[in-house]
């Protein structure tokens, strides 16, 4: 088993057939593997997300899925078709039974299944024709609102890939509908404060690495 590159939370390690993924960073552990266990076992066939293949302690064995990471296909001045694909895999996503993936939480009106970390950080691609071949890490997924995860999207790209910032565009185009910059920067603020609040009791590396993250979304504009 040989450690796979951005896993930047948990232990990942894959042998090419299998990823065996071990939870850790925090006292949540134990609900981020059951979340991601419960919603990879309901999500519908069709959509790419890695099968599970074993639950031991601590740990989840998931299937290996091919396909080349977003991130890096971006660095690689790939970014347009990365984020068209990335809108329309999300358009799929959010057409899923919210009721279904999450039979014991009650949603709100117009709700739907949320990734939780949506982005080229988590996906997969076939280097041929840029379909997304892998949606990966479903360890945050809960129901929510649509634009949680398209504006998270757009932070890992504001973030971590000014550079193509331009091609945004190719986000909202795949997606099919392009929220007001007012709500997709309230929803990026709103994430970031998230895990300020979750790294409040420490580590304090972690806590000021938000607060940066939180004091630089809050002075983007489009």
């Amino acid at each position: 088993m040989r450690p796979l590159r951005h896993g930047y939370t948990n232990d990942i390690r894959s042998d090419g057939t299998v990823v065996v993924k071990r939870y850790q960073g925090g006292p949540d552990d134990v609900l981020r593997r059951a979340t991601e266990l419960a919603v990879l076992q309901r999500l519908p066939v069709g959509l790419p997300v890695p099968r599970v293949l074993g639950t031991p302690d601590g740990e989840l064995r998931l299937q290996h899925l091919p396909g080349l990471h977003g991130q890096d296909l971006i660095d690689g001045g790939l970014a347009r078709p990365v984020l068209r694909s990335c809108g329309e895999l999300l358009r799929r996503v959010q057409q899923v039974d919210v009721s279904v993936v999450f039979p014991d939480t009650t949603t709100g009106t117009g709700w739907v299944v949320v990734h939780g970390d949506y982005g080229p950080n988590n996906m997969l691609f076939d280097q041929d024709n840029f379909r997304v071949t892998g949606l990966l890490d479903w360890e945050w997924a809960r129901p929510g609102d649509p634009v949680d995860d398209l504006a998270w999207c757009e932070w890992i790209v504001r973030r971590h890939h000014p550079d193509a910032v331009g091609a945004l565009g190719e986000l909202f185009a795949g997606y099919g509908v392009r929220p007001s910059w007012a709500r997709r920067h309230q929803a990026m603020a709103a994430k970031c404060e998230s895990f300020v609040d979750r790294f409040r009791a420490g580590p304090q590396a972690a806590r000021r690495r938000w607060q940066d993250n939180l004091a630089r979304t809050q002075s983007w504009t489009e």
